[in-house]
Order: structure tokens, then sequence, then C-alpha cells
């Protein structure tokens, strides 16, 4: 019988993310063979059409995101509180189980007209995204959701922070093509509804480890 905790969390987490491994080198070959064929058709959009084509702004808006990640992880390391940075794992992999069946339900064209394939994970990781995985930012959810847990422990007194930092990642997303505004707008309501349902989540995962964990 498994006592220790943390091997019981590294196995769950191990495990989680090789369903996502495996489900998303599918996923990915999918959407790029159904997308491939409409990829240079121009489709509407809010912001696209009010922003010009800005060179090195997708460049700057990856950086943005590992920028946010980071001081996400750095303001929780700090501060000792690890229990956040692992639950942030799971959901992490709970909500890109969740990205997966808006990538293939409709596919649309790629947004950048530049975009680079990802043929699994790691790929798909490196290079931002792989083509056609549109309809729900994957990085934008995380934005949304890491300012949930920062906000769950350091409540409203840095609202304007968050506002700032949503607009800024939304705008920035959206506008070096990325993604169209659509998909930042389903990111924000589906990170929405993890955050709602943190509490659930947590009972979920603590049944899961057989001990009440996660407390957050």
């Amino acid at each position: 019988m498994i006592q220790n905790i943390y091997f019981k969390i590294a196995c769950a987490l191990i495990i989680l993310f090789m369903i996502c491994c495996f489900i998303e080198k599918r996923v990915n070959k999918y959407s790029y063979e159904k997308g491939a064929p409409i990829n240079k058709v121009k489709i509407p959009d809010i912001i696209q059409e009010s922003v010009p084509i800005v060179r090195n702004l997708d460049v700057v808006s990856d950086l943005y995101i590992s920028f946010f990640m980071f001081i996400f992880f750095i303001i929780f390391i700090i501060n000792g509180k690890y229990q956040y940075i692992i639950f942030y794992f799971f959901v992490f992999l709970l909500m890109r189980l969740v990205t997966y069946i808006y990538f293939v339900s409709t596919t649309l064209p790629d947004s950048s007209k530049t975009c680079k394939f990802g043929s699994n994970f790691f790929e798909s990781a490196l290079s931002m995204g792989s083509c056609n995985n549109l309809g729900i930012s994957g990085h934008f959810i995380n934005i949304v959701f890491q300012l949930g847990l920062i906000y769950r422990c350091y409540g409203s007194a840095y609202w304007l922070l968050y506002v700032i930092a949503y607009v800024l990642g939304f705008t920035l997303i959206c506008a070096s093509r990325n993604h169209y505004t659509i998909d930042c707008i389903t990111s924000t309501f589906v990170a929405l509804f993890f955050i709602y349902e943190i509490d659930n989540i947590q009972k979920g995962l603590n049944f899961v480890l057989g001990k009440k964990y996660f407390n957050l």
C-alpha cells in the first residue's frame, strides 16, 4: 500500500501527463490535416482587423507568457506555498484535456499564417502551440487560472495588477495573430469555470490521493 503522499502525487501527475501526451499527438495530427486546406483563408476578427501586423509581436507575446508563468511560480515558491504549484500542475493537465475537445470540434484556419506543426506535446510546447489548435488558447487559459490562484491566495488587494495582466495577455495573444479573439474569450470562461470549481477539484484530488492534502 502506498503511504507516501508525494509519491502518490508524482504517480498521478505522471499518469495524467502520459494521457495528455498520448492524446495530443493524435489531436495535433488531426487538426493540422483538417486545417491545411483552409489555412490561407482569412476570417474576420475584431482585434486582428483593428491592430496592424507588427514584426516580432508574436515573440513579445511568447515572452510575456513565459515571464508571467515565471512570476507565478516565484510568488508561491518564495512564500513556501507549494500546494498551489502542485495543484496548478494538476489543473493545467485537466485544462489541457479540455482544450483537445475544442481543437477537434471545429477546425479554424491558421490565425498567424506562419504556424509550425507540433507532432507531440514537447514540440507544441517549444513552438508555443501547433497549427490549427484553435478555438481556445491553452496559454491564455493558464494565465487566467494562474490569476485566479493568485487572487485566491492574496485576495483583491492587487486587483489592478490582475486586470492589467489579463488585458495585456489578451491583447498580445490576439494582436500577434497567435489566436483569434474568440479563442481568448472562450479561454476566459473555461478558466473561470475551473476557478469556480477549485473546491470540488480539491475534493476530487484528495479522494484520488486517499488523503486530505489539498486545502487551498
